[in-house]
């Protein structure tokens, strides 16, 4: 059977061949941009586990980090000031850790820094004490005399007292109206109070950082944990007015220094013989003084503030002194100290009526309480000043409270085996 051939027109043939041509070009181009396509997803799938990888790598350091701190706060003891140790957290491995000791004031700084290559993941914590187990709210040295209860007083938690142990007063107008002379147990305090620990002293007063002259002139101050600290130095009277000061700085002055209530200060340390806070002032603060450190009415100094007064000469004329105003409160501790004590000039703390001491507070020499400690007080006696008369180991309208949360963060004032314990993270 003879094939026949389909007559195709010239035309016709042009217009087959150009589909056909078409047809390899749409195939090339598809071809081209399923290769991108394939290729992108090949790419990004690299990328992606590229990033998970990296997200991994910051998780283990974030760690390790962590990790680092705590081993800080268990092994504190061991660790040298301000020296670099290099450490392997889980043997071998990427493990790896640099920590640093450093003091801040009455607080200690521990750094973590993990390494991984050129790769550092850093952490800075303040730290501090813990409650010990079984420390007594109120501690009054036993010198063979009675404490007196005067009006509205209120003792709670564990007392240690005088062996004459507690009396009913009369002063003021005012008798004792508690139904109990204490809310809590009593037993024995012995003749002394339990010792400042050394080296604790001699850590807090050890100040380092780049030294600059105290000229004011600048009105913002911030300072990173992570860098070196900077420690201002005035030869004269120092005034500390809307400025804001912030993170390692220290400011001494070799005469005294005067916060205005305009002044914001956070994590700061301020030495000098005496500081004074206007009214209504309220800021994070480390004082650090030698003769006086005055809190006028309304200051509020966040937690965790330190006042601490060293008496560093013989007094002569004047009792070194912290005295806090009406409706002041402290969050944190505060601590009175004589390196050169007079009997007849103790040092002496007067917290003022409905003031609030919120934390650890030890006078190595005689307390006016007219407002309220919660937390734990150390004194060597009570004295109370009216306009009639002053009377000695008399508490009038005073309050010693039990109500601390179990967390609360102390100086390392007194000796202690505990841990370190992070008060928070800083930048």
């Amino acid at each position: 059977m003879k094939q026949i051939r389909q007559h195709v027109s010239p035309e016709e043939e042009k217009m087959i061949k150009k589909l056909k041509s078409s047809s390899i070009y749409y195939a090339l181009f598809l071809s081209i941009v399923i290769a991108l396509v394939l290729g992108s997803m090949v790419l990004f799938s690299g990328m992606n586990r590229q990033f998970a990888s990296r997200l991994e790598m910051e998780e283990l350091l974030m760690d390790n980090a962590v990790s680092g701190i705590e081993y800080a706060q268990a092994n504190y003891a061991e660790l040298p000031n301000r020296q670099p140790v290099d450490m392997r957290l889980f043997g071998e491995g990427i493990d790896s850790v640099r920590i640093e000791k450093k003091q801040w004031g009455a607080f200690t700084i521990l750094k973590s820094t993990a390494l991984h290559g050129e790769t550092a993941y850093t952490k800075i914590a303040l730290t501090g004490q813990v409650n010990q187990v079984n420390e007594p709210t109120l501690y009054v040295s036993d010198q063979g005399r009675p404490i007196a209860l005067c009006g509205d007083v209120r003792i709670e938690g564990r007392a240690m007292l005088p062996e004459a142990g507690l009396k009913r007063a009369y002063i003021e107008g005012k008798n004792y109206t508690g139904d109990k002379m204490i809310y809590g147990t009593l037993s024995k305090s012995d003749r002394n109070l339990p010792p400042v620990d050394d080296v604790f002293l001699g850590q807090v007063m050890a100040f380092e950082g780049e030294i600059k002259p105290w000229d004011k002139l600048e009105d913002s101050i911030r300072i990173s944990f992570g860098d070196e600290g900077v420690h201002y130095i005035s030869d004269g009277y120092t005034l500390l007015e809307n400025v804001v000061v912030e993170g390692q700085v220290i400011i001494e002055s070799r005469d005294s220094i005067f916060v205005g209530a305009s002044a914001r200060l956070n994590d700061v340390i301020l030495k000098s013989p005496v500081v004074y806070f206007q009214k209504g002032f309220t800021g994070t603060v480390q004082v650090f003084a030698s003769r006086k450190i005055v809190l006028e009415d309304q200051v509020l100094l966040k937690y965790p503030s330190v006042l601490g007064l060293i008496e560093e000469e013989f007094p002569k004329e004047k009792n070194a002194e912290i005295t806090l105003g009406a409706q002041s409160q402290v969050i944190g501790s505060v601590f009175l100290f004589s390196r050169a004590e007079n009997f007849r000039l103790p040092v002496q703390l007067n917290a003022g009526k409905e003031s609030e001491i919120d934390g650890l507070v030890y006078c190595k020499g005689k307390t006016q309480l007219e407002g309220t400690v919660n937390g734990h007080l150390y004194t060597e006696k009570f004295y109370l000043k009216t306009k009639a008369s002053t009377y000695e180991n008399h508490l009038l309208d005073a309050k010693v409270l039990d109500q601390l949360p179990a967390d609360f963060i102390y100086v390392s004032l007194l000796k202690s085996t505990n841990q370190l314990t992070r008060l928070e993270w800083l930048n």
